[in-house]
């Protein structure tokens, strides 16, 4: 019987060469092909076996319906088949849209493997050839007969087809991963139903998710059509949209996403059809680094006769002719685009207002103090960092304290009330007054700064005479905070929190009598600060990073909601420590909880942050000739 048994292909080999060679000459978009095959033969899962810890081998191995001899030469082997044409059959008999329709998908194991072993079992009946794409070159007159390795084997197996490529073309190990994640973005058909797995070697097992991302990361999204108006989207285009089954779901991320990530998929039965683009001639515009989206056209692929998709299936033929239909899906993304684009804008602009509250700004309250000629100009300052999407939340908060201490200075209100008087901010007036506030800030930083430079030359004073720490040093912190951080501005002693701790942290409780925190201090953005002092000479130890270690786990477990952060500082000039002193203390470094410093550190950070601003006072004014 085996001896009788003849399969044939019929080709070009400039088909087999254009058409799968070059065409899937990378891995995932050639396992697509084969996943697609196992969806059409009702399968319900599929495994991708990857080896290249000897000779490396790719199998893709479903549970389908299977294929008989007869099916293998007349379906299988025919090139260019168009399935949906031939049988007039659109869905399978498990009731699944069929994906195939050029009937070049077998094709695509040729630009990866050059021998192809296929084994199919169907009624108990078990079916096995080979390929080998050195001897199709050299096949004479386009006809080709695979090897023939079991003919109608009687076999107690599972319906199913395996599909083995061998003699791989690429020498690099495979990346399992990138392939799951390639095959995620792929197919939306993934479910209990149709589960895909990807292994390699003896590794664990991967299952293929529908682009889990989307769902994972995302902070708003809008489905289309429930999310959306009829006046938003056009009469005419929305009604083209609901009446073809247009849908989908734009997503918009926390975070800008990866380039590979960003845009709008097409998919049509389930099927890519189109990958990510913007759709949009301002494709560069921030928020298409944080867009993705899902939207499923499934009727471009219905017609049984006219193709409008490319062969890679990576793009919609746009310019095809008779293209009505196209033209108007493209309109009805762009204006998906365009209102998620806005709404996006809206939604972000109120959760950053939220952020910057909880931060401890309270910018509809100061607006409220200010005078009616101050008022103007501070919401539209205000409202230009808000709604400006290119920055992110902590730097808007930042940038909303530093117009508020602006509009503290006497020459800034003047200067804002001669500003708000422009009709038109770009004109030229207003980019010298713009230019001029530059000079006029930095003069009043500059004044301030010299001011401070004083206060450090009296610290420094402090630590020569090795003050006490407690009768000189923690009053002086008190009154300047900015010694610690230059961020900080005032403190108010923290009584409550104090109690807190001594009632929690008895001195009998305390490796040493004195060694009780010496003072807590918050400022106005509810960030509670832990400052240790040690007098200066005085070596810390493994005891005081760890009491104060201790107290900021304290605090932050049973302060109230209002505080934002926590920071525990410790103070000493002596910071030289062993290493396992020092390995602890590097950890709470990482990890944010204590900070160790030195006196000289305070000093050199303070003086080089205030010698900035005099430093830019004196560039401007030598710029403009002051």
């Amino acid at each position: 019987m085996l001896e009788e048994a003849v399969l044939e292909i019929s080709f070009d080999i400039n088909t087999i060469d254009h058409l799968g060679v070059k065409l899937y000459s990378t891995i995932p978009p050639m396992i697509a092909e084969l996943v697609a095959n196992a969806w059409d033969a009702d399968a319900k899962n599929v495994d991708v076996l990857l080896r290249d810890d000897g000779s490396k081998s790719i199998v893709v191995r479903d549970d389908g319906h299977g294929m008989n001899f007869d099916e293998l030469n007349n379906s299988f082997l025919k090139i260019g088949r168009n399935r949906r044409e031939e049988t007039n059959v659109s869905h399978t008999p498990g009731g699944r849209a069929v994906l195939g329709k050029k009937g070049l998908g077998k094709l695509s194991v040729f630009g990866i493997g050059k021998i192809v072993t296929v084994t199919t079992i169907k009624n108990g009946l078990k079916n096995q050839f080979r390929m080998k794409y050195e001897d199709m070159k050299h096949t004479q007159g386009g006809k080709y007969n695979p090897e023939i390795l079991f003919y109608n084997e009687i076999s107690s197996e599972h319906s199913g087809t395996e599909i083995k490529l061998e003699d791989i073309r690429r020498s690099s190990n495979f990346d399992e991963c990138k392939i799951v994640d390639s095959l995620s973005q792929r197919f939306t058909l993934y479910s209990g139903d149709f589960k895909v797995n990807v292994k390699r070697n003896d590794n664990e097992s991967i299952l293929v998710e529908n682009d889990a991302f989307l769902e994972m990361n995302h902070q708003f999204k809008w489905k289309f059509p429930e999310d959306f108006t009829c006046d938003e989207i056009g009469s005419v285009l929305y009604s083209f949209a609901v009446d073809k089954n247009i849908s989908g779901t734009i997503y918009t991320s926390q975070t800008p996403l990866r380039l590979d990530k960003r845009g709008v998929v097409l998919f049509s039965r389930g099927k890519l059809v189109q990958e990510r683009s913007s759709f949009h001639d301002r494709g560069n515009d921030n928020f298409f680094q944080y867009m993705a989206g899902i939207i499923s056209v499934d009727f471009i692929d219905q017609d049984k006769k006219l193709d409008f998709i490319s062969t890679d299936r990576k793009s919609v033929a746009w310019d095809s002719e008779n293209n009505q239909d196209l033209m108007s899906i493209q309109a009805v993304l762009k204006q998906i685009i365009k209102v998620s684009q806005r709404k996006w804008r809206e939604k972000r602009s109120l959760v950053r207002r939220e952020e910057i509250e909880r931060a401890g700004i309270d910018l509809n309250g100061w607006l409220s103090e200010l005078t009616s000629y101050e008022k103007p100009l501070a919401e539209k300052l205000g409202k230009a960092i808000v709604e400006n999407d290119k920055i992110e939340h902590e730097e808007a908060t930042s940038y909303l304290g530093h117009i508020k201490d602006m509009f503290s200075f006497q020459s800034f209100k003047t200067f804002a009330a001669q500003l708000d008087e422009l009709e038109v901010l770009g004109e030229a007036k207003a980019i010298k007054l713009l230019t001029d506030w530059q000079l006029i800030e930095a003069k009043e930083m500059a004044k301030i700064a010299e001011g401070r430079l004083k206060t450090i030359d009296q610290f420094e004073k402090y630590i020569d005479q090795n003050a006490s720490e407690t009768k000189v040093m923690q009053k002086f912190l008190e009154d300047f905070p900015w010694l610690l951080d230059p961020k900080m501005t005032t403190f108010e002693r923290e009584v409550t929190y104090t109690k807190w701790l001594k009632e929690n942290f008895p001195d009998d409780d305390l490796p040493e009598s004195n060694r009780r925190i010496d003072f807590l201090c918050s400022n106005s953005a509810g960030t509670i600060h832990i400052i240790e002092l040690k007098r200066p000479g005085i070596k810390l130890t493994f005891k005081e990073i760890h009491q104060a270690a201790s107290y900021l786990e304290f605090l932050k477990k049973h302060c109230p909601d209002t505080v934002t952060a926590i920071h525990a500082f410790l103070i000493s000039n002596r910071v030289e420590m062993d290493s396992a002193t020092e390995s602890m203390a590097e950890s709470f470094r990482k990890d944010g909880k204590v900070f160790i410093k030195s006196y000289d550190e305070l000093l050199s950070q303070a003086r080089g942050y205030h010698k900035e601003f005099i430093k830019k006072y004196d560039e401007l004014k030598g710029s403009q000739n002051v």
